[in-house]
């Protein structure tokens, strides 16, 4: 297994809502889609906390008999509700269940996990973390020490440490409630994959890379083992896997994956079976984010494409996307100015797709990396509790996917990272934006790079400055 660079950064993944870590360093890049400052309009309709209720009602002379005339102002009875604390009221449930059905009941294990719940929603880890395993010392006394009652509160107890930024404490509630999955319900059950993809993920926090990975490869055995060769359910094991690789940067051995995948597909179903568009698609596109531009990814997009086109009855959507892959590809590693005639075709598609709309606005607007140029990590650390910076930039996009009027609009700690994510934004290549089917400029685009990053760094740049 080859060694990866210590160094992160998110970006999205073909344009898809697929988010990649390539470097270990860099926290996440943020996109938007208009110029710094707009914000998104959107509202939903909950109530608010303390918002005015009651009926409506007449003039007092109503309830007497009185009819009131036409266009009369009717006035109502206001009623102000004061906002419930959900704390407040989940310690009042605790001792209403305690009382009435003791310290060891059921009933009283919910209400611990129900309150622990509203801590971890307050950001109160702490005392969340000591609810959860009230919840779980009630289950236990009650059912057992294997009870699956626990796991529950067992996962949510290690999502609490995991926002808390206590990942080690994380991993050992969740190999706990995959202990008791595994004594519940079988060593091979497929239910504990779940809490393996959360152990992961913590272990990349701890930097335990080789760790982490091996609980992905867990997970695809068990997979494996509950399903036939070539089923759809192994399939998507597969892909998974082969995902989490490609997030890792490990592009050789994501596309082994889909290979295999691709393999078990013409051995099971078939040499034209549309099952292969996923791992074609996967290939081509592992090719373009290692920056690769071998000829095996064009053709593998390219033939995806060709199984699409030949299905008696074709899927809008994935033909769209296909052929948007292709656009994508072009727009990396083409020599001339891409003309953006597959994104057409790809809006076009779309127009025939129930989520239509949603997916125009998905691909073909804001800052969607096609060519992601490395940043620098010199400086910058892959230690949770180093400090956190950020550098953001404006920028343009023109009809070929290049950046242009690439502007600083502030950074912390100034100076630390700014010229190497203007020049990672002037050496990446992005989708161009399209609006009502045109190829046309977007302008105005934002980008924010976060880091974590050594405080001597900064010393040392300032003094070299000086």
């Amino acid at each position: 297994m080859p060694k990866m660079s210590p160094t992160t950064t998110v970006t999205q993944r073909s344009g898809c809502g697929r988010c990649k870590w390539l470097l270990a360093w860099l926290a996440c890049v943020s996109f938007t889609s208009a110029a710094l400052g707009q914000t998104d309009a959107g509202t939903t309709g909950a109530a608010q906390p303390g918002a005015v209720q009651g009926d409506a009602r007449g003039d007092p002379g109503a309830e007497s008999g009185a009819v009131a005339e036409p266009g009369e102002a009717e006035t109502a009875e206001l009623v102000v509700e004061e906002p419930v604390d959900p704390v407040t009221a989940g310690e009042q449930v605790v001792k209403r269940n305690i009382a009435e059905f003791g310290e060891k009941s059921y009933q009283t294990a919910e209400a611990y996990t129900s309150l622990a719940d509203a801590h971890r929603r307050a950001k109160e880890h702490e005392k969340a973390a000591e609810n959860y395993l009230a919840a779980v010392e009630i289950y236990r006394a009650v059912n057992g020490p294997y009870t699956p009652l626990a796991i529950g509160p067992l996962t949510s107890l290690g999502d609490n440490y995991h926002e808390a930024d206590d990942d080690m404490n994380a991993v050992a509630a969740y190999t706990e409630a995959r202990t008791v999955s595994r004594r519940a319900y079988g060593l091979h059950n497929v239910e504990q994959i779940e809490l393996l993809d959360r152990m992961s993920r913590s272990l990349l926090d701890l930097n335990q890379l080789s760790e982490a990975e091996a609980q992905q490869i867990e997970a695809l055995r068990l997979v494996q083992r509950s399903n036939p060769p070539g089923s759809d359910a192994v399939l998507e094991g597969m892909y998974k896997y082969a995902e989490w690789l490609g997030n890792r940067a490990y592009f050789q051995l994501e596309r082994d994956q889909y290979t295999r995948a691709l393999r078990a597909v013409r051995q099971v179903h078939g040499e034209r079976d549309v099952r292969q568009v996923q791992p074609l698609l996967g290939i081509g596109n592992s090719y373009r984010e290692e920056r690769n531009p071998a000829s095996m990814g064009i053709s593998a997009l390219q033939e995806a494409l060709a199984l699409l086109l030949e299905q008696p009855q074709r899927d809008p959507v994935a033909i769209a996307r296909a052929l948007r892959d292709i656009g994508d590809w072009s727009v990396a590693f083409g020599k001339a100015g891409y003309a953006g005639s597959e994104y057409q075709r790809a809006w076009q598609m779309l127009g025939s797709a129930p989520n239509g709309e949603q997916l125009r606005r998905e691909w073909f607007s804001g800052a969607n990396y096609v060519l992601y140029e490395p940043i620098s990590p010199r400086g910058l650390s892959m230690d949770p509790d180093a400090v956190g910076g950020h550098v953001t930039v404006t920028f343009d996009i023109d009809i070929a996917g290049n950046s242009d009027n690439v502007t600083l609009i502030e950074s912390s700690p100034v100076g630390l990272k700014d010229e190497a994510v203007l020049r990672h934004i002037r050496r990446s290549r992005f989708r161009p934006l399209l609006e009502n089917g045109a190829v046309v400029i977007g302008k105005g685009l934002a980008i924010q790079v976060k880091f974590r990053y050594l405080p001597e760094a900064v010393a040392a740049d300032r003094g070299d400055a000086g």
